[in-house]
Order: C-alpha cells, then sequence, then structure tokens
C-alpha cells in the first residue's frame, strides 16, 4: 500500500517541487509510521529510483513535519536530483533544506552538496561561497570537512 501511494503520488506529478498540496491519493495510509515512509524513500534512494524517493520524502515531509528528520528529508531529496543529474532542481532541493530548517543537522550536508551541485553547472564562484559557508559556520562536521577538501582542490593550479 505504501509503495502504490508513493507511485502514485511520483505519478501524479507530487514531488518536492510540484507547488502546494498533496495530490488526491497521494497521502501514506494512516496506519504508517514515520520509520516505515523513511524506510521505503531511502530504499528508493539506494535502488536509484529518484523519482519515488523523492515523492516518498516529499510525502515524508508533508506527513510528518515535526519529525527530527525533516530537515534530512529535504536534504535527501536534494541528493536524489543531485544523482540524476538534476543540479538546478538539487540546488533548489538545497536552499530549500537552509531556509526551511536553518538548525537542523542536515544543513552542513546541504551546503557541501549544493557547492557540488553549483560546481557540476560550472558556477565555481557560488560553489565556492557555499563550501566557504560550510567552513565557516560547520568546521567540525562531515559537511564542513568535506567543503574544506573541496575549496583546497579548488586552489590546486
Amino acid at each position: 500500500i505504501l509503495r502504490q501511494s508513493v507511485q502514485q503520488l511520483a505519478a501524479k506529478g507530487g514531488t518536492a517541487d510540484a507547488g502546494a498540496g498533496t495530490p488526491a491519493g497521494g497521502a501514506p495510509p494512516m496506519t504508517v509510521s514515520p520509520q516505515k515512509l523513511w524506510d521505503a524513500a531511502y530504499s528508493d534512494f539506494t535502488a536509484g529510483q529518484w523519482d519515488l524517493a523523492i515523492a516518498g520524502f516529499d510525502m515524508f515531509i508533508k506527513s510528518f513535519p515535526k519529525s527530527d528528520l525533516v530537515d534530512n528529508a529535504q536534504v535527501a531529496i536534494g541528493n536524489a536530483y543531485l544523482q540524476d543529474g538534476k543540479h538546478e532542481k538539487a540546488v533548489e532541493a538545497y536552499d530549500k533544506a537552509i531556509r526551511n530548517y536553518p538548525s537542523g543537522d542536515a544543513v552542513p550536508e546541504a551546503y557541501f552538496k549544493k557547492g557540488l551541485a553549483l560546481q557540476n553547472l560550472r558556477n565555481v564562484d557560488g560553489a565556492r561561497q557555499a563550501w566557504e559557508f560550510a567552513v565557516k559556520n560547520f568546521p567540525d562536521s562531515d559537511g564542513g570537512r568535506q567543503a574544506k577538501l573541496r575549496l583546497d582542490q579548488l586552489k590546486k593550479p
């Protein structure tokens, strides 16, 4: 039932950037726990089912907006777009995570991955800004450390 709901949502265009509201029939069954919905979306992500993963994480955010994992879900949407080569959509998803969940623990990763997406779009200045922000504000996070490595690579001739 959960997979059918996510597939219906994806088929109707109910992804993270589709606008307001969940399409009719796109809501998860009332018996679905946050963990089951997260696990289903993550499973789709690891299987390379980008559209289903995005729809699943979006459904997670809409269904459980108070969860500690909503920032992670928003960053995961960006990661799915990044893996799918949709770099502009990835930047938008990371910006949404940064804007909507500024104190979330996934924000350092959002800045780092935003930099990757911008670099893939050949926006080296934008990538540098994202990475510098991550290094300055989150130096002890994985995102901050990875951003520092990328900045060091940019400085090499």
